[in-house]
């Protein structure tokens, strides 16, 4: 039997922070991880880590307190649930900037995002910038032999689901070589591990946990063909994401229709983690909730249409044509305004009907601004018409409806006014084009011929629910006492931040906190008993 002191399952940015983390307090650590890269959904995202309180807000002229963080926490989650308890949420808040100060001073550049704003800016403690930080690019090369097992933002290096903008790789890769937001988070932290005498187990599954009477000994994982048991002194820290890629998992606990294709997973997330921890007596929390995002499919993929369907000229339909929510409103809110609404009306899917301003001027997708292939609109991925007529009957969208509810957009955008939603109304809506000059710049008719349109899905970027966890990420049974030894973040444990999401980056922030919350606990321990 191997012997470590931490076991660390899953080689995503959290379960990697966690192996740095551990390694500076001298702690032996072995990373397993089921697939061939490390990364997992991070490493093909945009990076945006939601972290408030963090110092360098303030290079942005902000100045931000584990108060405001906090106070705005509990006007946005509302009352407290097994998950989301007081305990947790103030260790998030407490945390957060502590864990921004500790990337830094670990050599792992961040920068504050100019522009990103919580997503509900007119509650108590919100901030319009600050809070949303990233990594600075960095040189895969730095990486040497370990830079093959780096999941890549370029889908011709990497054959996994991508979950960036085109118009990231497009501009901040232009020789392949520099690796950007999400990616270079994971490679500067897979650097430091590796550096630092990390071993790391790739194609690796966790296949159990080992109970010591009552504790979690270690885990039992699948390496190069046979089945090991590894001994784990000082914990095993479950960081292997959700159930997102399990299909039979999503349709026991998401509300329906829900698809696995629909979501921004990276290969692996089907809750082998949550699953293995229930049979050893941990509890669960928050099963029905995800990380909602809307997407839509191209060649197969689910991309995030959250420019898109904030840009002007554009409005968001079911299929009687109708709108349903302000298109500008943040991920979760937009993908719940879809399941709410198909009680009554089929929204799944809803339609992102463009017109040519729209088309020439936005990315969306895979696809640049201004440039649509023609194999795309052959593959039905859009769909493109002379007029609203005929881009309803291509839809099967109600004619009628749809022709009606762009007469009375229209009328909105002229007067920089929706009266319906108030789309727009919230300057601190990211996304809204503020390069143009109308009174409202998230409005704007549709009315320039082509008119175009995609089928838009409520997607996820991961699964909220999962363990439940203390406020140092220790998993707890259902009455509440630890499960010794075992602790959990990311997707693999239940989030606090239940119903709604706080401002981009907020899953990523609250995974990172986790796992260093964990270590900390692990850590502390560790001198305790020494």
């Amino acid at each position: 039997m191997d012997d470590v002191d931490l076991v660390v399952v899953g080689a995503g940015a959290s379960g990697l922070l966690a192996a740095v983390g551990a390694r500076r307090m001298g702690l032996d650590v072995l990373v397993v991880e089921s697939t061939s890269q490390a990364g997992g959904v991070t490493a093909t995202s945009d990076g945006k880590i939601w972290l408030p309180g963090n110092q360098l807000a303030r290079k942005l002229g902000v100045e931000d307190s584990t108060a405001d963080a906090l106070a705005y926490l509990d006007a946005v989650l509302g009352p407290v649930t097994a998950s989301s308890t007081e305990e947790r949420r103030g260790a998030f808040a407490h945390s957060a900037g502590r864990l921004a100060h500790w990337l830094m001073s670990s050599n792992v550049p961040l920068a504050p995002m100019r522009g990103a704003s919580d997503f509900h800016p007119g509650v108590v403690g919100a901030k319009t910038q600050g809070r949303v930080v990233a990594a600075q690019p960095t040189d895969r090369r730095g990486l040497g032999p370990w830079a093959s097992r780096l999941r890549s933002l370029d889908p011709g290096r990497e054959p996994g689901r991508v979950a960036s903008l085109p118009l990231v790789n497009r501009v901040m890769r232009p020789e392949g070589v520099s690796a950007t937001r999400g990616e270079a988070l994971v490679a500067e932290l897979l650097r430091r591990a590796t550096a630092n005498g990390v071993e790391v187990w790739f194609d690796c599954p966790l296949v159990d946990l080992v109970d010591d009477h009552g504790r979690v000994g270690g885990v039992v994982v699948r390496h190069d063909g046979e089945d090991v048991a590894v001994n784990a002194r000082r914990g095993v820290l479950l960081a292997c994401g959700g159930f997102e890629a399990n299909q039979e998992l999503r349709e026991e606990y998401l509300p329906l229709p829900t698809d696995a294709a629909w979501s921004l997973h990276a290969p692996g997330g089907r809750g082998e983690g949550i699953t293995l921890a229930m049979s050893h007596g941990a509890g669960v929390a928050g099963m029905d909730d995800a990380w909602w995002v809307p997407v839509i499919l191209a060649d197969g993929r689910a991309y995030p249409v959250e420019g898109a369907r904030r840009a002007p000229h554009g409005i968001i339909v079911d299929q009687a044509g109708d709108r349903f929510f302000d298109e500008a409103a943040a991920p979760g809110d937009a993908v719940r305004a879809f399941f709410d609404r198909r009680r009554t009306v089929r929204t799944v899917p809803s339609y992102l009907v463009m017109d040519n301003r729209h088309r020439r001027a936005t990315d969306l997708g895979p696809w640049p601004g201004g440039a649509t292939p023609r194999t795309a609109v052959e593959a039905d991925d859009i769909v493109r018409s002379d007029s609203l007529t005929d881009l309803a009957q291509a839809l099967g969208v109600d004619r009628a409806g749809l022709l009606g509810t762009v007469v009375r957009f229209n009328s909105f955008a002229m007067k920089g006014d929706d009266h319906d939603f108030h789309r727009g109304d919230d300057d601190g809506h990211a996304g809204a084009d503020h390069a143009h000059k109308r009174h409202n710049p998230s409005l704007g008719k549709l009315g320039k011929s082509p008119y175009w349109a995609v089928r838009v899905y409520p997607g996820d970027e991961g699964t909220k629910g999962g363990l439940l966890v203390d406020s140092d990420s220790r998993v707890l049974r259902p009455d509440e006492s630890p499960i010794e030894n075992l602790y959990a973040c990311g997707g693999t444990a239940a989030s606090i931040m239940t119903g709604t999401s706080p401002g981009p980056g907020a899953a990523l922030g609250e995974a990172l906190v986790q796992a260093y919350r964990a270590v900390l606990h692990i850590g502390l321990h560790t001198s305790a008993d020494q």
